[in-house]
């Protein structure tokens, strides 16, 4: 088949690697240049973890799992490096029986992973001093998780995309997609072209080329900093992992020291609901906000003075899922996106499901992406 995927992130990148392996004709559109810098997926790191994801039953641990096999597999392919097994730690206040990080580090023992530890205060203090802990709190750490330098992520796999035969075409604004019985036409402006189905993973654009799903999903923007150190050593990996704390308050996060020599800071939380094409800027009373976090929980960070501020965007469903299915009432349109703020890590598994979709195979693993009525008012 001849298809269009329309939005060069995760998404759509590893849709169209995916569907020129599977022997299809493929041309990926983005709006930018790629990976487009205002794209969800081309944030400096994006994390991979397999806690928190107790209550589904497994589905999105075996995903991950297997994503990641697929990222070192790629980065194989490539010559590049782009996951970094750094560990997560999460801090928490609690570890209720039958709380969900309770019943996450049940899960990931039953599956054989007995490597994630329960790390009581003063053993947390003692493995990771970078971190002020309180006598009651407790650390989850799990050695399997990292992060992804999610820009050069996006790159690897548009490279690995376009050697398959993969037509990229950067800088087309896709202005319309028309169905008929015979596939769809792609519209960009006054240029046309047809084909038998398109992919639209335009991410928080989503829709303007959709405007029958768009109601149900909601963009927020989220700031994050990035900072330089001192030390650099003391926020290195393995002396620093992935980290996140109060999980079920502030909800902030945070990465070991990066390429570019700074760490990024960010908070969880859903932050305000934006359009698309607003300014990703970062604020300082988000600033002022970390800084008082970082005093309290990591002062060898905090009273910085130079700093790079911006945002980034959730694409965000009711239930937190990503929509992969067919268009309601279209037999040639796809939806895949709204990653939900946590959808990049799964970037290795994604393309599976989404050419499952287009080529009408029966697939469990996105059985929970479907749309059914999950987008209804």
């Amino acid at each position: 088949m001849k298809i269009a995927v329309v939005g060069a992130g995760v998404f759509g990148a590893a849709a169209a690697l995916e569907l020129i392996g599977r022997g299809h004709q493929v041309t990926l559109f983005d709006m930018d240049i790629v990976p487009a810098p205002r794209a969800s997926s081309t944030d400096e790191s994006k994390a991979i973890r397999r806690v928190w994801y107790a209550r589904d039953k497994s589905k999105y641990i075996d995903l991950v799992e297997r994503s990641a096999g697929q990222w070192h597999a790629w980065e194989r392919a490539a010559g590049r490096h782009v996951l970094h097994r750094a560990g997560h730690l999460s801090i928490l206040s609690s570890f209720a029986r039958g709380s969900l990080i309770d019943d996450s580090v049940r899960l990931l023992h039953e599956r054989g992973a007995m490597e994630v530890e329960v790390l009581s205060a003063p053993t947390l203090r003692q493995r990771f001093p970078q971190f002020l802990v309180t006598d009651d709190e407790v650390g989850v750490y799990d050695p399997w998780g990292g992060y992804l330098e999610s820009t050069r992520a996006v790159r690897l796999i548009i490279d690995l995309a376009c050697d398959a035969g993969v037509e990229l075409r950067e800088r087309t604004v896709v202005t319309g997609l028309d169905e008929n019985p015979a596939g769809v036409v792609v519209y960009s402006g006054d240029w046309s072209q047809a084909y038998d189905q398109a992919v639209v993973a335009a991410g928080a654009w989503i829709g303007r080329l959709l405007p029958a799903i768009s109601r149900r999903l909601f963009t927020t923007l989220q700031e994050l900093v990035l900072l330089p150190v001192s030390n650099a050593e003391a926020f290195t990996y393995p002396r620093m992992p992935v980290w996140g704390s109060d999980p079920d308050g502030e909800q902030w996060y945070g990465f070991p020291l990066l390429r570019d020599g700074r760490v990024k800071v960010a908070r969880d939380r859903l932050g305000p609901e934006v359009d698309a094409d607003t300014d990703r800027a970062g604020t300082t009373a988000f600033a002022e906000d970390v800084a008082a976090m970082l005093k309290e929980r990591i002062p060898a960070l905090a009273g910085f003075k130079e700093r790079q501020g911006r945002s980034c965007l959730y694409t965000m469903t009711p239930d937190a899922h990503f929509v992969i299915d067919r268009v309601p009432g279209s037999e040639r349109l796809i939806v895949a996106g709204a990653g939900s703020g946590h959808g990049f890590k799964f970037g290795g598994s994604l393309g599976q499901i989404i050419s499952s979709v287009v080529e009408d195979r029966v697939d469990p693993d996105g059985d929970m992406f479907r749309i059914g009525d999950r987008l209804n008012p």
